[in-house]
């Protein structure tokens, strides 16, 4: 196997902690500083029309929204969008069978390796030099980080020049607005904290709108037993979000799910179902399911982060429930545990971009995401069209208020008149800066507080805080994370097995009636993990994170 070791870095969005650390592009040393528009190819791009296959997962983009259309007006480009029905991977492979994959694959860097090996994709350096002078400003010291073991770029991830926390980000822990207030607002920092508010408050409270209250609940089950149980568990440990796995000082990475973190947060689980307050359906139920049960308003808290509590929010403000709403919190198992679980990564890295061998003009295709990488193409791609989705005030951009009702009135009304699409994932990041000094992306603090209604207003208020995000421990800075390099081929299928017990043994445990028999459960689960072949599995994952490491420490020079 080739192994591909590309750079780890946020799926959503980050920041940058360090206000003394140098720009992108290197010059100036000014923070926030753009990489900007600034540089010629060695070519003037090529603005003929062209179209340019790409496959997408995400129905709701649109070809022709007013941003894409701009951006074909500027550049020539139009994205051919090829919609993936059903599981990606499977695609994925069967494209790679088959050979007739379009001219950009995008993919998660894990899927990335095995296109390289059979020679799908092709080298990106030398297209860059040519006609990429802005993908080389925008992603700076971090440039190197892109090659692989055998030097070559093959993969087109963002660069991340964010300042600070998003306005957006919220911490995975959400605790109903009602029980908050009935409760006095508590300072909470603790899980074992949580328990006793939200029992207290389902003794007084047993049913809701005449069904059954749920005081704990998650994700949905069935699809994802790693956001209910693995997930949880790190993040309660104040540990970065390495998904599967725990990385030491010493960068020696152990799988999560044998730790003593796993096996607290099983506990308080288990503390939960013995007192009658865990949704019966945690392992059970799907993840449409569990937001539309979410929806109703009943389900007190649980490990729910903001993105999967978006539609039942909007659902319960619809239907005058304004205040069972969630208020996502930071908690740990113990108060002085350090938090570290607010990291971010230089680069951005999950849907990468792949040019593979059956495009007809990579040119223009490096010549396109250099576009996106300018000051212009950050602006629209992130802002939208001035006068249409946004506007300036004061020499402020802010968003055009017209365009924001329709979107509240729409969710999707975005997807319709941009700017979301595709190109989107080239953004700079959620609180990074242009070089006029103002934001790259509209997801600033003063925008969220002016979309908040009058009960999320009062819930902060009592907090003291001016969004959600301002719960959180500040933010860190990390070469990467594991989860965001190329899938080792080695245990990948001790890996497979290691899941499928995890995800048999693991409710068995939680419901266990007596702590003797939690223990006897926990052990016979460990064992089985054990003999499923996790030592190879951390093996693997522990090699390709030190070799990242190791690359990453001779980039920055360390």
């Amino acid at each position: 196997m080739l192994s591909v070791v590309t750079a780890a870095a946020l799926a959503i969005s980050g920041c940058s902690g360090n206000k003394n650390e140098p720009t992108a592009s290197g010059e100036n040393g000014s923070p926030g500083a753009s990489p900007g528009a600034s540089g010629e190819a060695s070519k003037a791009p090529d603005k003929s029309p062209i179209k340019i296959s790409i496959n997408s997962i995400d129905p709701k983009f649109s070809p022709d929204n007013d941003v894409a259309q701009k951006l074909a007006e500027l550049t020539g480009v139009t994205l051919d969008l090829q919609f993936v029905v059903g599981d990606l991977t499977q695609k994925l492979d069967l494209w790679l069978a088959g050979g007739d994959y379009p001219d950009m694959v995008v993919m998660h860097p894990k899927e990335v390796g095995k296109y390289i090996d059979a020679g799908a994709v092709i080298p990106l350096e030398d297209l860059i030099d040519q006609y990429g002078p802005n993908i080389k400003k925008a992603f700076g010291k971090y440039y190197n980080l892109l090659k692989a073991e055998d030097g070559h770029i093959y993969t087109l991830p963002a660069p991340y020049l964010a300042e600070e926390t998003p306005a957006d980000w919220e911490a995975p822990w959400a605790v109903q607005y009602d029980v908050l207030r009935e409760a006095g607002y508590p300072e909470i920092k603790t899980l074992d904290q949580l328990f006793d508010i939200l029992k207290a408050y389902y003794e007084k409270h047993p049913t809701i709108d005449g069904k059954p209250t749920i005081p704990w609940s998650g994700v949905g089950g069935a699809d994802h037993p790693d956001w209910i149980l693995n997930n949880p568990a790190f993040q309660a440990a104040g540990k970065p979000d390495h998904s599967w796995f725990l990385i030491d000082a010493s960068n020696n990475v152990t799988l999560n799910i044998l730790s003593d973190y796993q096996k607290r947060y099983d506990k308080f689980l288990n503390k939960l179902y013995l007192n009658g307050m865990l949704d019966k359906e945690f392992f059970t139920i799907n993840y449409d399911e569990a937001e539309a049960k979410t929806a109703q308003g009943r389900t007190l808290a649980g490990s729910l982060p903001a993105w999967f509590l978006k539609y039942p929010e909007q659902s319960l403000r619809g239907q005058g429930k304004p205040e069972r709403q969630f208020a996502n919190i930071e908690l740990l198992f113990d108060e002085n545990t350090p938090d570290h679980s607010n990291t971010i990564t230089p680069i951005n890295s999950n849907n990468n971009w792949q040019i593979s061998k059956n495009a007809k003009d990579p040119a223009r295709i490096i010549q396109y995401v250099d576009f996106l990488l300018t000051d212009e193409g950050q602006k629209l791609i992130n802002w939208g069209i001035e006068g249409k989705h946004y506007d300036v005030v004061n020499g402020k951009r802010v968003v055009n208020a017209a365009w924001k009702a329709k979107k509240t009135e729409d969710p999707e009304y975005e997807f319709k008149s941009g700017p979301t699409g595709p190109f989107y994932w080239f953004t700079y990041g959620d609180g990074a800066k242009l070089s006029d000094g103002d934001y790259a992306t509209p997801n600033t603090k003063d925008y969220w507080v002016s979309t908040y209604d009058d009960a999320t207003k009062e819930l902060l208020s009592k907090y003291n805080k001016k969004v959600f995000s301002d719960f959180m421990a500040p933010v860190e800075r990390v070469p990467a994370w594991i989860w965001q390099l190329a899938e080792p081929t080695e245990g990948r299928a001790e890996f497979k097995r290691v899941q499928q017990v995890y995800k048999k043994e693991s409710p068995k445990i939680v419901y266990s009636k007596t702590d003797e028999e939690f223990e006897a459960n926990w052990n016979r689960y460990a064992e089985e993990i054990r003999k499923a072949g996790s030592a190879k599995v951390e093996a693997a994952y522990d090699r390709i994170w030190k070799a990242y490491i190791d690359q990453y420490n001779k980039t920055m020079g360390q």
